[in-house]
C-alpha cells in the first residue's frame, strides 16, 4: 500500500513571544511550518505550501527539507515575511498583534491561484487559518477540485461578524478542528456539546475541539461526543500548539483513519510544540526522524543488496 500523502497550506511568520513583560526576540513560526513539521513526525509524505516573503530568513527552507517536509514549488511575493508580536498574560490568554497591514497579511496568503497540481492529489489537506477572504476562496476551491480529505482550522480574530461565510466554509471540509473559543463563537452556543453537534450538523464528518489543559472534545460519525483528556506541561511558548495538533493530527488520521489515534499524537506533538521558541523544537524532533528513518532505508537497501549476491553466488 502507498504511502499516504499530507500537504499543509498557510503562512510563514516570524513571531516575538512576551510572557511577563519580557519579549523573547524573534522566532522563526508560521502555522505552515508548525503544521508540516508535526505532521512529519508521523508520515514521511510531508508537502508544506506557504507563500515566501522577500526576507525570508536564508536557510530556513533547507532546515524544513533536511527535517523531511517538502518545500518544492511554493510561491514567492514581493513582501516582507508576516511579523507578529503575541503578548501573554498571566492565565495564558493571549492578544495578536500583527505587524504589518492587513492588505499585506492576505497577500502572504494562498488563493486558488497560487496552488500547483500536485497539492491537489495529496491523500489529505490541512487548510490553516490565513486571511479571511484567502480561506473563503480556497476551501471551497480545494473540496470542488480535489478528492482528498480536508482539514480545516480558523482563527477567531476574524469570526465577529462573519458567522454565515464561515458556516459556508466549514460544510466544505471533512474535519474541522477549532478551539474551544471558537466553537462557542461560531455557534452561538454555552455548551461545547451543542456547540461540536452545530458543528457536524454543517457538514464536516468530524468536529475536534481543543480545550488546552481540559483536553479535546471529539464528535465523528453519528456517535456521541468523547472527551479524550491529555497530558499537560508548563508551556516556555504555546505559540504554535494548535497549529502543530492540526498537523499531526491530519498526518495520523489520514494514515489509520483513527481519530482517537490521531488526537493522542497531535497531543504530543503540541506538547513538543510548546517546549521551545517558535518551530525549534519541532525542526529538532522532525529532523531527528528524518535522520532515523534514512538510516533505516540506508541499511535495509545494504541487506537487500548483501541477500541479492548471496543469491547470485548459489
Amino acid at each position: 500500500m502507498a504511502e499516504q500523502s499530507l500537504v499543509c497550506i498557510g503562512n510563514l511568520t516570524i513571531d516575538e513571544a512576551i510572557h511577563g513583560g519580557i519579549n523573547n526576540g524573534p522566532a522563526m513560526g508560521g502555522d505552515a511550518a508548525y503544521a508540516a513539521l508535526a505532521a512529519r513526525l508521523f508520515l514521511d509524505d510531508v508537502r508544506m505550501f506557504a507563500p515566501v516573503g522577500a526576507d525570508l530568513p536564508s536557510g530556513l527552507l533547507a532546515q524544513l527539507s533536511a527535517a523531511g517536509v517538502n518545500t518544492d514549488d511554493l510561491p514567492t511575493r514581493d513582501l516582507p515575511t508576516v511579523r507578529n508580536v503575541i503578548d501573554y498574560a498571566a492565565d495564558g490568554s493571549r492578544t495578536w498583534h500583527l505587524q504589518c497591514s492587513e492588505a499585506d497579511f492576505d497577500g502572504m496568503s494562498v488563493y486558488p491561484e497560487d496552488v500547483p497540481e500536485q497539492v491537489l492529489t495529496a491523500d489529505g489537506i490541512v487548510l490553516l487559518a490565513m486571511s479571511l477572504p484567502s480561506q473563503l476562496a480556497l476551501t471551497p476551491w480545494l473540496r470542488a477540485r480535489s478528492t482528498a480529505t480536508v482539514y480545516l482550522d480558523v482563527q477567531e480574530d476574524y469570526l465577529d461578524g462573519n458567522r454565515p461565510a464561515l458556516h459556508r466554509m466549514i460544510s466544505c471540509c471533512d474535519v474541522f478542528l477549532p478551539s474551544e473559543i471558537e466553537a462557542l463563537a461560531l455557534t452561538g452556543c454555552s455548551d461545547i456539546a451543542d456547540a461540536a453537534a452545530v458543528l457536524r450538523e454543517l457538514g464536516p464528518q468530524t468536529v475536534v475541539i481543543t480545550r488546552a489543559e481540559r483536553g479535546v472534545l471529539l464528535l465523528t460519525g453519528d456517535g456521541p461526543a468523547i472527551e479524550i483528556g491529555v497530558d499537560t506541561v508548563d508551556p516556555l511558548d504555546s505559540t504554535g500548539a494548535g497549529d502543530a495538533f492540526c498537523g499531526a493530527f491530519a498526518a495520523v488520521h489520514v494514515r489509520t483513519g483513527n481519530p482517537v489515534a490521531a488526537v493522542e499524537a497531535a497531543s504530543s506533538a503540541a506538547r513538543i510544540a510548546i517546549g521551545a521558541y517558535g518551530i525549534d523544537g519541532l525542526l529538532a524532533a522532525a529532523t531527528t526522524t528524518a535522520s532515523a528513518a534514512a538510516s533505516a532505508a540506508g541499511t535495509a537497501a545494504t541487506t537487500a543488496a548483501g541477500t541479492s549476491r548471496r543469491g547470485v553466488h548459489r
